[in-house]
């Protein structure tokens, strides 16, 4: 099979695997909303407990059956059953355990508070015009990237949904598909079976450490095995130096990791940063190893130019109008956001010590990493034998082994302690590589991070505990099954029935220990879903009333009710907070032009003090009425890095100002005042 034909194949797998996932969280919550447990009970957990522990059951049945097709191929699980366990699996675990978390509420963790609020905003901005523009601001050029939002908007107003309720099927079944893909992905890389468990395991360390924002868990879940994919590029790329002739193509790797960068660029800044941040120090190691070899040398270079190409060539789809603002000499204001420091950012990370299943699988983990790729460990001596990796990875000899061939790793299984799904020696130590170098990045994030902290910012260093945890806890699940055949292999032959099962059974309630698991976190962001106030709709009415003819995404708003914006397309005069704005907004600059709004004498001075200003001036306010001779907007001052972030501004309108019919249009809507300017 040609190398396109390879890439075409394994893209349309990976869409099939998208698909069914999708397919499997949206029956899983459609059947989990038919039950309507009552809330708030401890029901939803109870049947959840249960439904894990029956999918652990299944999912250890399936997969151990497959270790049965060397011995009993009529017996074993085919390919085809493991691939469908792989893709559906993941995602009914996912969607599941947050459709039974969130019963009862339409709204996501967290509800309407927070970064949800921005959230919902920017999916409700997609679904009215797929145009891309700022959540918040119609004057100023978008800097947080849209993609998942985009996509969001664009498919609820496919489905004739309200924006705002679609969002939490929407992030739940993000989650589903993040350990579909995620299995797909690792069955290029790692016999099947093991690519199942790596599946499963994602879901699980999604839901514990990554549910609340479910964008950013989709890039994750993917990225190591595009450290995996890095490391197989460079040593495809030094053998084809070495030999022209030799080896398979790289273009394939080069544009699969380039697709990912310029994706996470389009997703996630801080993701895609750690993720080029990774790339690139796999191909440094690599220089350094072959600096003997100018030819070498120049060819990691080049791949990596290359794949730097494709990436930025994708994220200039959306980051091409910030930058053209900026170029074109437009006022901005430093990003706030990297000064968000939250108590669990202020220690370092460290999931191995965690007493739970998961620690455990974590400390496994870190043991199989250095175990793997010390100099002198176990690893290169049973891996590597007396050839380097770089001669291995890519030769013929490799191809004609099937190491990373196009038979999805059959013969990997084959040549490798059948009935136990792990790689061959080779790719172990590729994969033992890949995660401890993604554990070392994360503790250097962190220590920049604690180095940063004298200027009074950060790194946001917390957003790497998803990162490194993955990749623990997969070091884990491959050095567990390591363990468990070293113990079988050195226990006497009349034990080793007793011995697996004890392993089998061991396992198996780690699994369900872990699987039934909720954070303390997502627990109160439950919680908070469920409190969340209906929507304002009597605002949303009058305003409605009031603008006659007028499109909601035709307005600016400046509103003391900032969840309108979760529930209408309006675009605000002010964002509601620092930290949710875009740097070409000028946060500062407008809560100054607030101020001196209300310092306005008479409507038209007033009227005109809007209209004149540097931004597009508001057609909408709603004011908060503290009494008959007080009228409120509130504004958010940003004070981090202090722990309680923000303060609220409230700032005083007096109603005389507004006392002329010809210049503004005002109605009282019971404890608010929505004022609509004539233009």
């Amino acid at each position: 099979m040609s190398e396109a034909r390879l890439l075409l194949r394994r893209g349309c797998e990976l869409v099939a695997g998208l698909v069914v996932a999708a397919l499997v969280g949206a029956l899983s919550l459609t059947a989990i909303d038919a039950l309507s447990l009552p809330e708030p009970s401890w029901l939803p957990q109870a049947l959840g407990a249960t439904v894990a522990a029956g999918l652990v059951a299944l999912a250890g049945w399936l997969l151990l059956r497959g270790g049965r097709r060397g011995r009993d191929s009529r017996r074993g699980t085919g390919e085809r059953g493991l691939w469908f366990l792989g893709t559906a699996g993941p995602a009914f675990l996912a969607s599941s355990h947050l459709g039974l978390l969130l019963g009862g509420t339409p709204h996501y963790l967290f509800g309407l508070g927070g970064d949800q609020l921005n959230r919902v905003a920017y999916v409700t901005r997609f679904a009215d015009s797929p145009a891309l523009s700022d959540p918040f601001y119609a004057d100023a050029a978008p800097f947080y990237p849209p993609q998942w939002f985009w996509v969001g908007g664009r498919l609820a107003a496919l489905a004739g949904v309200e924006a705002w309720e679609f969002y939490k099927p929407y992030a739940i079944v993000t989650m589903a598909v993040a350990g579909a893909i995620a299995f797909v992905a690792w069955r290029w890389l790692v016999p099947t079976r093991l690519a199942v468990l790596f599946g499963l395991l994602t879901a699980v360390v999604g839901g514990h450490t990554n549910a609340y924002e479910p964008y950013s868990w989709i890039l994750i879940c993917l990225l190591p095995q595009v450290v995996v994919a890095t490391f197989l590029l460079c040593a495809r790329a030094a053998a084809r130096s070495r030999d022209p002739g030799s080896g398979r193509p790289t273009w394939p790797l080069v544009v699969t990791i380039g697709v990912y960068l310029g994706w996470a660029a389009l997703a996630y800044t801080l993701i895609a940063g750690v993720a080029a941040l990774l790339v690139a120090l796999v191909v440094v190691v690599n220089i350094w190893r072959h600096r003997a070899d100018r030819r070498i040398v120049a060819a990691l270079i080049a791949h990596l130019a290359a794949t730097a190409g494709i990436s930025m060539l994708l994220a200039l789809v959306f980051w091409h109008r910030f930058l053209l603002a900026v170029l074109g000499g437009a006022e901005t204001e430093a990003s706030v956001a990297n000064d968000f420091a939250p108590e669990i950012g202020s220690r370092w990370p460290l999931p191995m010590f965690e007493v739970s299943a998961a620690g455990l699988l974590c400390l496994i983990g870190l043991v199989w990493v250095v175990v793997t790729v010390w100099p002198g460990g176990a690893g290169r001596l049973t891996g590597r034998a007396s050839a380097s990796l770089g001669a291995r990875i890519g030769s013929r000899e490799a191809d004609r082994r099937g190491v990373d061939d196009d038979k999805d790793n059959d013969d990997d299984e084959a040549t490798h302690s059948p009935g136990w799904p792990l790689p061959t020696p080779d790719r172990g130590l590729v994969l033992a590589q890949a995660l401890g170098l993604m554990v070392l990045a994360v503790f250097g994030w962190y220590a920049l991070s604690g180095l940063r902290a004298v200027t009074g910012s950060t790194l946001l260093p917390f957003r790497m505990i998803p990162v490194i945890t993955l990749a623990l806890a997969l070091a884990g699940v491959t050095g567990s099954l390591a363990l468990a055949r070293w113990a079988l292999a050195t226990s006497p032959a009349h034990s080793r029935g007793r011995a697996a099962a004890v392993a089998v059974v061991v396992a198996g309630l780690a699994a369900i220990q872990m699987v039934q698991h909720v954070s303390e976190e997502d627990s109160r962001f439950a919680a908070a879903a469920r409190e969340t106030p209906a929507a304002p709709t009597e605002v949303l009415e009058a305003i409605d009333e009031m603008t006659p003819g007028r499109e909601p995404s035709d307005l600016v708003v400046l509103t003391s009710v900032p969840t309108v914006y979760a529930y209408r397309p309006y675009f605000t005069f002010q964002a509601p907070a620092q930290a949710y704005a875009t740097p070409a907004g000028r946060y500062t600059a407008r809560t100054d032009e607030i101020r001196a709004w209300a310092s306005e004498a008479s409507p038209r001075e007033l009227a005109d003090a809007m209209d004149s200003g540097p931004f597009r001036g508001p057609d909408v306010m709603v004011f908060s009425r503290e009494s008959s001779r007080s009228w409120v907007v509130p504004v958010a001052i940003n004070e981090m890095p202090l722990a309680r972030n923000n303060s609220r501004e409230e700032i005083r309108f007096t109603p005389e100002v507004f006392e002329d019919p010809e210049v503004f249009d005002v109605r009282e809507v019971g404890s608010r005042v929505v004022v609509v300017v004539r233009r």
